[in-house]
């Protein structure tokens, strides 16, 4: 398998090459993907749940068939890969008639902005959240995968027990790579079956993953400035997939004609709804407390309500409203020990009981 595709290589080489002192080429010891043309893989027997496919110079390979195939009509390249322990087979293919036309902003009925954050995976601004599992930064697995990087360690190199350990680790990665996408599908398909229209805020998530920048004491030296904090929250964001999620959104809201809308996301966690005023004393972890009126909300859930207002949308004004978040948001120093535990139901207004500040006392009653 390997030879068929390594081995005419060195015939390619020109005179010109011989004389620079390259000499024949080194083979590599592990191959994990290679690609072939258009043209040269065939589709033969084409089932249910499984195809067969001609790869020239391996023979006729089974798997696995996640999609029909009987709708290919041009088949181009092919790549062949291995994650895991696992080989994959990926075609770039020709469907017609697959995509839809996107629907015009005025047919747009109805639009659901989307906040992403890290203990809130996704908050949706009809006042859903979506967990966030944490498949890779969680307690468990990643002692798990301390324990396999410091087993590899350990062992001499070059060793078959060092290749034994690689191979676990590879595993667990491709494992938990695997429940990201498959859950990362899920939620994007949340998102773009909840309205019309999807609001995303821009984000650049590359920069928001950078290293913190050192600090200078002027004695040649450095202060602390947060770096094991930083690298800690740009683990857990990495984690997220908050990129994967966008794409795959993009890429379903294609498939059924709907359209994405990203709006800048700038202040959109800072902005009051209701006064329009800007600070960053109004946030205070998911907790929304505008400190002009006293507004109160749940923080992440005002910010996709401000990302779907940002989209520009104009609806007719509809007379059902959303529940009030004060059970959830109330900020916890302006609360006091003699707050009854008894939570009176949603529609009712909360007692104002105990050491509350004024404004929340204005805003409930």
């Amino acid at each position: 398998m390997y030879c068929s595709v390594i081995l005419p290589s060195w015939t390619l080489l020109t005179p010109n090459e011989w004389k620079q002192g390259r000499g024949f080429p080194q083979f590599t010891s592990r191959l994990d993907s290679f690609e072939y043309k258009p043209g040269r893989v065939i589709l033969r027997h084409i089932r249910k749940n499984y195809a067969t496919a001609y790869l020239p110079g391996i023979g006729e390979v089974k798997f696995h068939n996640s999609r029909d195939l009987s709708l290919i009509q041009d088949l181009r390249t092919c790549t062949i890969k291995r994650f895991g322990g696992n080989w994959y087979i990926s075609m770039l293919v020709e469907i017609p008639g697959m995509l839809p036309e996107l629907n015009a902003l005025d047919l747009c009925r109805a639009v659901v902005g989307i906040d992403v954050g890290i203990t809130k995976l996704v908050a949706l601004s009809d006042g859903r959240f979506l967990e966030n599992k944490r498949f890779a930064t969680n307690k468990r697995k990643a002692r798990r995968l301390a324990m396999r990087q410091r087993a590899i360690a350990r062992k001499q190199k070059g060793s078959k027990n060092k290749i034994k350990a690689i191979k676990k680790l590879a595993k667990q990665q491709h494992k938990i790579a695997q429940q990201r996408d498959g859950y990362n599908w899920q939620v994007a398909s949340t998102i773009v079956e909840t309205a019309d229209a999807v609001a995303r805020e821009d984000l650049k998530i590359k920069n928001m993953v950078k290293r913190a920048k050192p600090k200078h004491d002027g004695n040649g030296g450095y202060k602390r400035n947060g770096g094991s904090q930083k690298t800690g929250l740009n683990r857990v964001i990495q984690d997220a997939g908050w990129g994967d999620i966008f794409y795959k959104i993009t890429w379903l809201a294609v498939k059924m004609g709907k359209p994405v809308i990203v709006v800048p996301a700038k202040h959109s966690s800072q902005e009051c709804p209701k006064c329009g005023h800007i600070d960053k004393a109004n946030r205070e972890g998911e907790k929304f407390l505008c400190v002009n009126c006293g507004h109160v909300e749940h923080a992440d859930k005002k910010a996709s309500r401000t990302l779907a207002k940002r989209a520009g949308l104009v609806f007719p004004k509809n007379k059902s409203t959303l529940p009030p978040d004060w059970g959830k948001v109330t900020l916890s120093r302006y609360q006091s020990l003699r707050v009854e535990t008894l939570v009176p139901s949603l529609w009712e207004s909360p007692p104002c009981v105990g050491n509350f500040d004024s404004r929340i006392c204005e805003r409930y009653g």
